[in-house]
């Protein structure tokens, strides 16, 4: 993995810590952002992004994590979102952020200032992480605010259906890479993922292309495969271009996952299928997710299942996963292949998915640093759905606790994980409560859909 120590990280880091007790990250600008400093422009980045990864480590990737079966919930209200029971208040950060503390707000004010001053390959950047913020927040909530959101000639702004959302986040990744290839003065050091090099930035916008249109497969058949399999060709293609969040072992650089498992000792363990899973082919990333548990499974990997609350089961590994800085996936190369391995298996052949599938693997393995050559070699002969079942499996494990695991999920439900009490999986969050009760565009939790409109079918 990347080790970077940016200059003004600490700021980022500062930002994190606060992120959990609901600080927002930096104030939003409210004059003319024509007359905001230079030096601001690199100081929005830095708020913009460790709000980006407090999004996608914290309250969405948890509940993500434990439907999907990769961690359990074992203790007090989390053994409740273990098996379901979740209310509007549980996951607002997941919304609200979006907007306020580093969240569109800025994103817009930063944009124009980069504008303004000719910088447009930085507000290219910007555009980046907007569409990302706003494409994720459409995959869990559906309909949301976003053409009318942050102006301030609407004070009660509509809920934009979601396929309007999701294609103008495409809209806006197209904008993003353009822009990307054009002139003015790069962030260098204020960019905590890549430094200023426009190449990673584009790539990583083609994978999220890619990733959003396979969000609408289920809901618009197998053209989006085509679209997916269009932008991947152009995207992350080496575990050193991996969009990564970025710690260090500082107290107040660590992840947000180190923070919840330090502060919330017992509430979340491993989940039982994916150590089964790990442990049925003896794959090395094991001892990476996790470490034993707590008597009487001090000697064994052993998972908790939906409503064991096993909370003596395995722990994040302190080496690897759970380590203070560890540098978190948000979108990487292997994500890249595996959209590639699915969309060919439905629109190509076999051997092409076999060969993204494997190239998935070793990306993987580069950015975890482990041996994945047997987990490769087995694929070699699989054929049918059970090469199907294998790339998503693969991808199940690959992406350890980030959230897309749940939109693949919803859209192939793969892997075969068994829902608690005969389920459903849930499909979807609640809108936050308060910005439900200041936007009477937003309906009552009764009134809320039970899905998104790109996920019609509930899993068997």
């Amino acid at each position: 993995m990347r080790s970077i120590c940016w200059p003004g990280r600490a700021l980022c880091a500062a930002l994190l810590a606060g992120s959990l007790i609901g600080c927002e990250f930096i104030t939003a600008i409210e004059s003319n952002p024509n007359r905001v400093p230079e030096a601001q422009l690199d100081q929005l980045l830095v708020g913009v992004s460790v709000n980006n990864f407090w999004q996608e480590e914290g309250q969405c990737s948890r509940m993500a994590s434990m439907w999907t079966q990769q961690m359990a919930g074992t203790q007090r209200q989390f053994s409740g979102f273990d098996v379901y029971n979740f209310t509007e208040g549980d996951a607002s950060g997941c919304y609200t952020s979006v907007y306020t503390g580093g969240g569109l707000i800025d994103i817009r004010e930063a944009i124009a200032v980069a504008e303004e001053q000719g910088r447009t390959a930085y507000a290219g950047i910007f555009k980046v992480y907007e569409a990302f913020m706003i494409g994720q927040t459409a995959s869990v909530f559906g309909d949301i605010e976003y053409s009318q959101a942050v102006n301030p000639e609407f004070d009660q702004p509509v809920l934009d259906e979601q396929s309007a959302v999701y294609a103008a986040v495409q809209s806006l990744l197209d904008e993003a890479i353009s822009n990307l290839g054009g002139g003015g003065t790069l962030p260098g050091g204020a960019d905590l993922i890549y430094g200023g090099s426009t190449a990673d930035w584009i790539a990583a916008a083609y994978t999220m292309k890619a990733r959003f249109h396979l969000h609408w497969v289920e809901a618009e058949g197998n053209g989006r495969y085509t679209s997916a399999l269009a932008a991947a060709a152009n995207g992350i293609s080496a575990a050193s271009g991996d969009f990564l969040a970025q710690h260090s072992t500082a107290n107040t650089e660590t992840t947000a996952w180190f923070q919840f498992m330090r502060d919330r000792s017992g509430y979340m363990t491993a989940g039982k299928f994916l150590v089964d899973a790990l442990l049925a082919d003896s794959d090395p990333r094991l001892p990476f997710y996790f470490d034993y548990g707590d008597t009487p499974y001090d000697a064994e990997h052993i998972g908790s299942g939906p409503g064991e609350n096993l909370d003596a089961a395995s722990k994040l590994a302190v080496a690897g996963s759970g380590a203070p800085d560890w540098d978190f996936p948000m979108v990487t190369c292997a994500e890249n292949y595996f959209i590639i391995a699915e969309a060919e298996y439905v629109t190509g052949t076999e051997a092409a998915a076999r060969t993204a599938l494997d190239a998935a693997i070793a990306c993987d393995a580069a950015t975890k640093g482990v041996d994945l050559s047997a987990q490769q070699a087995a694929n070699d002969a699989l054929t049918g759905a059970a090469l199907f079942d294998e790339i998503m499996l693969q991808k199940y494990k690959a992406l350890f606790l980030n959230r897309e695991v749940w939109n693949d999920y919803k859209r192939t439900c793969r892997p075969a994980i068994t829902p608690y009490d005969g389920g459903p999986v849930p499909g979807r969050l609640f809108y936050d409560e308060n910005s439900r009760q200041t936007n009477v565009n937003i309906p009552d939790t009764g009134q809320q859909p039970a899905r998104n409109d790109n996920d019609p079918n509930i899993c068997p």
